[in-house]
């Protein structure tokens, strides 16, 4: 049944599979084979983030401690990691229980790479024409983890129904200060997918939902990258 949720955004659920040991085109010849007749959406790429956290790492502890309504934020582009970021987006990933949304804010654009630091974010910031509560809320929280992955994307023939499958888990350090992104960890046969439909939906298509032989998982990528790196 569809949620009725009073909320200025379009909330969705999310079905996230942690597969492992399993190249991903098996994975994508099982979404290719769903009744659901998916295609793929868009031409396939690579997403970057940069996560915030408090210095206490309150967002990792909350996901660790299962609570269902929580917030995360980050920084992404897409394309090459480093170099010239020419339109990246600050994101607010708001979670309520299984279903999600995001906020989204443009950024200027920006140099990342060797000698990367808070102070430089500071100044992305300052650039952007951010309201005044997110600038506030952006002076409590510090850069925490990086990661990289390639995405493709895929749409149900009724448009009701997405999937995303993502391989090249990448996930590097980063701190306040003078960064040289030398500590990378990655996911090493790992794949993630993830089932994505409108909370609005009158009636779920139960028989898709149930048609892949995956075991539905809480697999976290931050919470995943902060323990890699920080090991």
């Amino acid at each position: 049944m569809a949620l009725d949720l009073a909320s200025d955004f379009d909330f969705r659920f999310e079905r996230k599979y942690h597969i492992v040991d399993l190249p991903a085109e098996e994975i994508e010849a099982w979404v290719l084979r769903c009744r659901a007749f998916f295609r793929e959406a868009y031409a396939p790429r690579y997403i970057n983030n940069i996560y915030f956290d408090t210095r206490s790492l309150g967002n990792y502890f909350q996901n660790l401690d299962g609570v269902a309504n929580r917030t995360k934020i980050r920084i992404r582009w897409y394309g090459d990691l480093f170099g010239t970021v020419n339109r990246p987006v600050l994101e607010y990933k708001i979670k309520r229980g299984m279903l999600g949304t995001k906020d989204s804010h443009r950024l200027s654009g920006f140099e990342f790479g060797s000698g990367f630091c808070e102070e430089a974010l500071e100044a992305v910031f300052e650039k952007s024409q951010l309201e005044e509560g997110v600038r506030r809320e952006l002076s409590f929280v510090t850069p925490t983890l990086v990661n990289r992955y390639h995405r493709k994307y895929f749409i149900s023939a009724d448009r009701n129904y997405r999937i995303t499958i993502d391989t090249e888990l990448d996930f590097y350090r980063i701190g306040p200060r003078d960064n040289h992104f030398i500590v990378k960890r990655s996911l090493e046969g790992s794949t993630v997918m993830e089932l994505k439909y409108s909370g609005k939906i009158a009636e779920l298509n139960e028989g898709m939902v149930n048609f892949f032989p995956f075991r539905v998982t809480r697999m976290s990528k931050y919470v995943t990258g902060v323990e890699l790196v920080e090991l």
